[in-house]
């Protein structure tokens, strides 16, 4: 073949495979992202005679421009590792041969994911109206701070007082340990605002008093949690978990934009600590009334013990608070509720909870995996609801709809939806969260 026409073809080559091989895969397991990688360099000297007419040599070497960056691609589902990029700076070209591209970047650590949870939900049909974590960004769309701390706080603060910071993403979409450390250094430091990422504005702020049915304290306001009580490893970065204990709470005090109400339908979705869980009423996450004034119905997610009723061994278990049941799965409207054997006892560090309801059509389903150990979802319950249900269209962390706060337990992410999300749409939150890499 022609010396001038085999390097022309190399050349066509890399510049059709450079940017094939930098296309970003988007994958609810994705992970890394590639480096940065180049073309070759241009061809050398040509053969052609300067004006002057003086002749050049065929052998004459040529100087090979720059690569042309690359792209790397997105990192494969699960594993983190980002496609290799096609080449750095060219090497100098001799004669009329093309330089050669340099070797392509690696890819990185897991990050939080280009895609979360709300936005499989989004793309189901049924979006976060309300989403929250002290953990990671879950939308990938959002761009503003994840939650608020107070430097200069008390362990009985009851949301006044102090100093407030706000606590950014990281660029991979953590949440910003660093900055907790730095505002929260020779001081007492309280968790006093729960940002929504769903852009629906519902932030948590600590939860005000309720009524004396609630329990023992509930007549009184809850405490803001400690912001720095426990801290746990994620994708490779140092964050901090909503470490509650009891009399501790966050409510929405008015009706959500898009939260479900009345009979509406709606999913929830809660990653709790299994390893510290309590059994009193009521470490609720999910649907509730503004105020904890009236008696109101909820619809949450519990999670602990609770009574004589449960699952299959001794605990502590996903449950539905419906206000006057709080049932492992089934259709009887009023306690006693007979334990669900279906629903399993999930002392598990990361417990992953589900669920949804549709009231108007008698409709609900409790699901539930170790986030560790499961591949799939275990559905507790699926069928008719045992009374019907009002939703009040705020949300409750921590306590119930009246402020029941006996109870204690561990928050890092959780969502409520517009909609009855579909098996498969939930199967696909566990595995984004399985990838994300969650460890203790």
């Amino acid at each position: 073949m022609n010396a001038r026409v085999l390097p022309a073809i190399i050349a066509v080559a890399v510049s059709i495979l450079a940017p094939a091989c930098g296309r970003r895969l988007r994958s609810v397991d994705a992970s890394g992202s590639g480096g940065t990688g180049a073309m070759g360099g241009s061809l050398g000297a040509t053969d052609a005679a300067p004006p002057d007419g003086t002749a050049v040599p065929e052998d004459a070497a040529g100087t090979g421009g720059a690569g042309t960056a690359g792209t790397g691609g997105a990192g494969i589902a699960g594993t983190g590792a980002g496609m290799a990029g096609t080449g750095g700076a060219g090497m100098a070209g001799t004669g009329n041969v093309a330089g050669t591209g340099g070797a392509g970047g690696t890819g990185g650590a897991p990050t939080s994911n280009a895609e979360g949870p709300c936005d499989i939900y989004k793309d189901a049909g049924q979006p976060c109206v309300a989403a929250y974590s002290t953990v990671r960004r879950l939308l990938s769309t959002y761009t503003g701070p994840l939650y608020q701390i107070r430097s200069g706080s008390s362990d009985q603060n009851t949301g006044s007082g102090g100093e407030t910071h706000d606590i950014g993403q990281t660029a991979d979409g953590f949440a910003d340990a660093a900055a907790v450390d730095a505002a929260c250094a020779g001081t007492i430091c309280t968790v006093s605002l729960l940002y929504d990422q769903s852009g629906k504005g519902s932030h948590l702020s600590v939860a005000k008093k309720g009524i004396l049915a609630g329990g023992a304290n509930a007549a009184m306001d809850d405490f803001e949690s400690s912001a720095t009580r426990e801290s746990l490893t994620v994708g490779g970065h140092k964050v901090y978990s909503l470490y509650m204990e009891p009399r501790q709470g966050y409510r929405l005090a008015r009706r959500g934009d898009g939260i479900p109400y009345r009979e509406e339908p709606g999913g929830i979705y809660l990653l709790a600590d299994g390893t510290h869980a309590g059994s009193g009423c009521c470490f609720d996450f999910g649907d509730s009334p503004p105020t904890a004034l009236t008696f109101n119905d909820t619809t949450a997610l519990f999670y602990g013990t609770w009574g004589d009723t449960g699952g299959a061994g001794a605990g502590p278990f996903f449950m539905a608070d419906f206000h006057v049941v709080i049932s492992p799965g089934g259709s009887q409207p009023f306690t006693p509720v007979p334990p669900n054997l279906n629903n399993p006892s999930l002392a598990a560090k990361f417990a992953l909870g589900f669920l949804k309801t549709d009231s108007a059509a008698s409709a609900w389903a409790l699901r539930m995996a170790d986030v560790a150990t499961a591949d799939a979802l275990t559905t507790a319950y699926q069928g008719a609801m045992p009374k019907r249900n009002f939703n009040g269209g705020a949300v409750v962390l921590g306590v119930s709809a009246d402020n029941g706060n006996a109870s204690f337990g561990t928050f890092y992410e959780g969502a409520i939806v517009a909609g009855f999300p579909a098996d498969d749409t939930e199967a696909a939150v566990l595995r984004n969260i399985k990838a994300v890499g969650y460890q203790e």
